[in-house]
């Protein structure tokens, strides 16, 4: 979706989504040792924020610079630093950075463009660090995440997606949607690229 889709969504709310971080995610990296992240369609910015307030030296890179403007105003506030990145996901991942920390939150990718996302992901994680994608699963179609089946994800989908990494968790996570009362299905990666490997081609 463009930029624009994106930017008139944000501006339609004073907040489009929650502020607090993902639970998952707090779990998993609360007891990594700071050190480079990256938030890949970073929105608003709530999981970059409790990583920043961690100590951790955050990059969110989205197409929406009103969601980037207001993720911005908030580290200001808090006295926090993270640096903002208007950009493309795969033409940021391009550059050939490599992070301890890979963020990939409620993202959907067309179909025709998520191997190269994951790939490129893959990429850019550092010998030793880690990447966390939560998603909408399958059987929450109709329910939340984006209305066309083949954006979802599924365990087989996700199993062989990020080339080089070693899967530590795939699981399935179970909750209510946000704003309605009604159970969803989310499915968790948490990978690790082992230390005495370097980048995936």
């Amino acid at each position: 979706m463009s930029d624009t889709h994106w930017n008139e969504r944000y501006a339609s709310a004073d907040r489009l989504f929650s502020a607090k971080p993902d639970a998952t995610l707090e779990e998993l990296a609360g007891a990594l040792p700071p050190g480079r992240a990256l938030d890949l369609g970073a929105g608003e910015g709530r999981n970059s924020l409790w990583l920043a307030g961690r100590g951790w030296r955050v990059t969110a890179v989205d197409l929406s610079d009103v969601a980037l403007s207001r993720l911005a105003g908030q580290a200001a506030a808090q006295g926090l630093e993270v640096t903002t990145e208007v950009r493309d996901m795969n033409g940021f991942l391009a550059g050939g950075e490599q992070f301890d920390l890979l963020v990939l939150a409620n993202l959907h990718p067309d179909p025709a463009e998520r191997a190269e996302l994951f790939s490129r992901s893959a990429a850019a994680v550092a010998p030793g660090g880690h990447l966390f994608l939560v998603g909408h699963h399958i059987d929450s179609l109709g329910k939340a995440g984006p209305p066309r089946p083949e954006r979802l994800y599924t365990e087989d989908l996700l199993k062989d997606a990020f080339p080089g990494l070693e899967l530590l968790r795939l699981e399935r996570r179970e909750g209510v949607h946000g704003d309605r009362d009604e159970p969803v299905t989310d499915i968790v990666v948490w990978a690790v690229r082992p230390a005495d490997t370097g980048a995936a081609s």
